[in-house]
């Protein structure tokens, strides 16, 4: 109680200082203060506050670290599996190729051809569909890394609650 009346006392005399400071300018609506003067005051209001609320700063502080790292992750992780998927889709694109090379090159007879045809075909189903197994597990993998992210700011913001709660009651 006595901390809340020296801080209320500190602000009625920043008020009094700004209220007698004198007007400068045409408009009069700029005042002149000593600026040593203020930043004392202000000082000493700083000096004033509970440890409670520096904790709740340092708190808001550290959960805007810690959402920016997990931002910071989360896009590294995004960038990598669409770089992985980019890898992929490459690789059945390389290996699509090889094989229709190689299906040029059998070209003998029309059974050869035909069994050729279609074994190709499910060789082409196949690297697509492992591509798109890929892609998928990529998207699924920075999902998850999101969602685990969001489930540590949502425990930091109840953190910051709880202490906001204690400081109201406290």
């Amino acid at each position: 109680m006595k901390i809340d009346l020296e801080i209320m006392d500190l602000f009625q005399e920043l008020e009094e200082i700004i209220e007698n400071a004198p007007l400068k300018g045409l408009t009069r609506k700029s005042i002149s203060l000593d600026k040593e003067e203020v930043l004392n005051i202000i000082s000493d209001i700083k000096s004033l506050m509970p440890e409670e609320v520096n904790q709740a700063i340092w708190i808001n502080r550290e959960r805007q670290r810690i959402i920016t790292e997990a931002k910071t992750e989360a896009e590294k992780i995004i960038a990598q599996a669409n770089q992985e998927a980019q890898i992929k889709a490459k690789e059945g694109e390389e290996f699509e190729e090889n094989l229709k090379q190689q299906f040029d090159d059998i070209v003998e007879s029309n059974e050869v051809v035909e069994r050729a045809k279609e074994r190709a075909s499910q060789i082409i189903n196949k690297a697509e569909s492992y591509a798109v197994e890929i892609r998928e597990g990529s998207l699924q993998y920075a999902e998850d890394v999101i969602s685990c992210v969001e489930q540590n700011l949502i425990e930091t913001l109840e953190i910051v609650k709880r202490n906001k709660e204690e400081l109201r009651e406290g």
